[in-house]
């Protein structure tokens, strides 16, 4: 066993660090899942079907299939996100933030179900996936907030306090 895992509060270090790594992840393939639901929307092909099995197979359109395959990709990611955000030592808010981003990744998926069963033509079903990329994004941009490290230690200055003395100037 090494000193640092022997440090009361390493695991937390440690959890806290795969947490900050998955959140960037799930971010970065939340923004190109969005950018391929945008392209998919303005110049895509659909499959001319409402059946979900049908439109699933389609591989007419490999940006269609990329984002059908991001989003299961999405759902695994924000299941992990929650696993990791659940051992000891995680502030119960952070925890809330991960698993409410998990329901606005699940609700994004239902509405694309929605707008594959509606034969691809309800528009509100593809705009209720934009907003749920928003509140997840929202949610997991909070997660971050939650996760980093804040105060002098972290090289940052702590809530209230002031700014730093510029070279040459005294401090009060």
């Amino acid at each position: 066993m090494t000193a640092a895992a022997r440090i009361p509060g390493d695991g937390t270090r440690v959890t806290t660090r795969r947490l900050v790594r998955l959140l960037r992840a799930a971010v970065v393939l939340l923004s190109l899942q969005f950018v391929l639901g945008i392209w998919v929307n303005l110049f895509g092909t659909f499959p001319s079907t409402d059946s979900l099995g049908t439109a699933l197979s389609y591989t007419g359109d490999p940006v269609l299939t990329g984002h059908y395959v991001l989003a299961v990709v999405l759902v695994i990611l924000g299941v992990v996100v929650v696993i990791v955000a659940l051992r000891p030592g995680v502030r119960t808010s952070l925890r809330w933030m991960v698993i409410l981003g998990l329901l606005s990744i699940i609700w994004a998926c239902a509405a694309g179900v929605e707008f594959v069963l509606s034969g691809f033509s309800n528009n509100a079903d593809s705009f209720s996936m934009a907003v749920a990329f928003i509140v997840t994004a929202g949610f997991y941009g909070a997660a971050q907030a939650l996760v980093l490290p804040r105060g002098p230690a972290a090289g940052l200055p702590s809530r209230g306090a002031t700014a730093p003395s510029l070279p040459g100037e005294r401090d009060p």
